[in-house]
């Protein structure tokens, strides 16, 4: 393995993403659900993903389309997008073991939730390349 690489709990690049403001977050063909930055981060989340605010689930991916007595379906990522964006990264944890994140904002927590033991959850990149990768079967690849 390359020494670049290392699979680690390394929360150096989590510290990287603290104070960042959301800039987007938007649906890419390929990707349900890509969380833009500030300073050209991005993660890219390709599986379950939950809201919570103040401490209650208001919101999930699997949401998406569903009617819940409303007069129009409900459409996710733009309930997500008005929910985050310019929103403040508080704090940031991954659960070892499952490579499961939870990003916290002033009331508000973005879980993504590791739903395949053989397909990756999430990644993060920068204008950089590859920062982390939450690859199934729950190990964080940290690329430095």
């Amino acid at each position: 393995m390359n020494s670049d690489v290392r699979q680690i709990m390394d929360d150096s690049w989590t510290s990287r993403l603290v104070g960042l403001r959301v800039e987007s977050v938007e649906q890419w063909e390929g990707c349900p659900c890509v969380v833009r930055f500030a300073g050209g981060y991005r993660l890219h989340i390709e599986s379950l993903w939950r809201l919570l605010s103040s401490g209650n689930l208001t919101l999930t991916s699997e949401d998406d389309g569903q009617i819940f007595g409303r007069s129009k379906p409900v459409n996710a990522i733009d309930e997500l997008s008005a929910t985050l964006l310019g929103q403040t990264l508080e704090s940031l944890q991954v659960t070892q073991g499952t490579a499961d994140l939870a990003l916290h904002f002033q009331n508000h927590v973005l879980q993504v939730i590791s739903n395949s033991s053989g397909f990756e959850a999430w990644q993060l990149d920068a204008s950089t390349g590859v920062v982390a990768i939450g690859q199934g079967g729950g190990s964080v690849v940290v690329v430095e």
